[in-house]
């Protein structure tokens, strides 16, 4: 190799080098030139008084210069420069073979890796600090998952105590109910009409309480896992139909302008009968709680934007959602802020249920909503294959 282009290595590497005879003495200084600024003032000189720290290891440059090292590595010092600097430095002492490969002295080689061992620290920091954090994650991974397990706990408690409380009110209030049911369709109990009247009044709020007790009992199994479809392909225009005139009476009572859209030729859904029409039941009751009187009411069934879904869409003229709470209506025990001007009863869980319930048929519910000008409710429902007879049969039957 020629010597510039090897001394431009050394340079670039900060590397320098001493050659010494076989008696220890420097007999040329070359390479990196901060580290042996003066080369003159060296050459001739004891390798170890150059290097005071190799005193000490006579024995393995001795065993260098007989060929029983190969190598040998002092350990680093910090070695002062022309610049009053303290670099880090690296130091190994290797044996100088001549053309025939008979050993006349030592190579000294010095590099300073100061930038390295800088490099080097701050690497060991970010490791000391990056480990830290891992056991202070771990920490907190640990406090989290108590945490979780006790909330799963306390979750677990309550969902029992509410599923046992409602079951233990909605007995008495069955008997209730039934007597109250007999009290007014006995035409010897000789009620007069007041009489007539409150029972009316108990009687509805009766109803009320077994409602709101159902759908507790609803919502504590769906968060237990313990509601399950009875899938069938099922007339979801017919049901509208039927669940629309159920509630006749109650249109009739506010004045309620009911607009029903049904297109002909739709197909069936793919949905569970019973909560197809407990969705239906909750959309329209919802509708007409907070419609005021003389307001209107559409409701509407088609295909959705969506492919392989039906949608359905109930519009109400009534108080509306302000925008701000809209993501938060199907929500536990949620209810708008301005339900409070029109006296609507509820506990808050019919669209909690709803949304539920349709997420697990497969579909998803939106609205949209002005305050003061109604609110508009889209369910969709996936719409059923046509399957043969021995199909029907496999569609999933679950008992909760």
């Amino acid at each position: 190799m020629d010597a510039t282009p090897a001394e431009s290595i050394l340079d670039d590497r900060k590397i320098a080098y001493c050659l010494t005879d076989r008696t220890l003495n420097v007999t040329q200084v070359g390479g990196y030139a901060p580290i042996f600024p003066d080369p003159q003032a060296i050459v001739g000189n004891s390798l170890l008084a150059l290097v005071p720290e190799l005193s000490g290891s006579e024995r393995a440059l001795a065993d260098l210069l007989g060929g029983k090292l190969q190598r040998f590595e002092p350990p680093p010092l910090n070695h002062s420069s022309a610049t009053g600097a303290a670099p880090h430095l690296t130091m190994v002492d290797l044996p100088q073979r001549d053309a025939q490969g008979r050993i006349t002295g030592v190579i000294h080689l010095v590099q300073d890796v100061t930038g390295l061992a800088e490099t080097e620290q701050s690497s060991t920091e970010q490791e000391d600090a990056l480990r830290l954090l891992r056991v202070e994650l771990q920490q907190r991974t640990l406090e989290l998952t108590a945490a979780q397990a006790e909330l799963q706990s306390l979750s677990q408690m309550k969902s029992t105590f509410v599923s046992t409380a409602a079951h233990e009110l909605r007995s008495p209030l069955t008997a209730m109910t039934g007597y109250l049911e007999l009290l007014r369709d006995n035409d010897t109990s000789n009620l007069t009409p007041v009489q007539r009247e409150y029972l009316s009044i108990i009687e509805g709020s009766t109803q009320r309480l077994v409602s709101i007790i159902t759908d507790l009992l609803d919502v504590t199994r769906l968060e237990s896992g313990r509601i399950a479809l009875v899938l069938r392909p099922t007339d979801l225009a017919a049901l509208t139909e039927t669940t629309v005139a159920e509630h006749a009476g109650e249109f009739g009572e506010k004045e309620l302008g009911v607009t029903l859209g049904l297109p002909a030729g739709l197909p069936e859904a793919l949905c569970d009968v019973r909560r197809a029409g407990q969705i239906l039941n909750h959309l329209l009751s919802n509708a007409i709680k907070f419609t005021l009187p003389g307001g209107s009411i559409a409701i509407r069934l088609g295909r959705a934007a969506e492919d392989g879904y039906l949608l359905l869409t109930v519009a109400d003229s009534g108080i509306g959602i302000p925008a701000a709470e809209q993501d938060k209506v199907f929500e536990r025990f949620y209810r708008a802020s301005n339900v409070v001007y029109i006296g609507a009863a509820g506990a808050g869980l019919g669209l909690h249920l709803v949304r539920s319930l349709i997420e697990l048929h497969g579909g998803r519910i939106w609205l949209e909503s002005d305050v003061d000008r109604g609110a508009t409710f889209y369910a969709t429902f996936p719409i059923a294959d046509t399957p043969t007879e021995s199909e029907e049969d496999l569609i999933g039957i679950h008992m909760e």
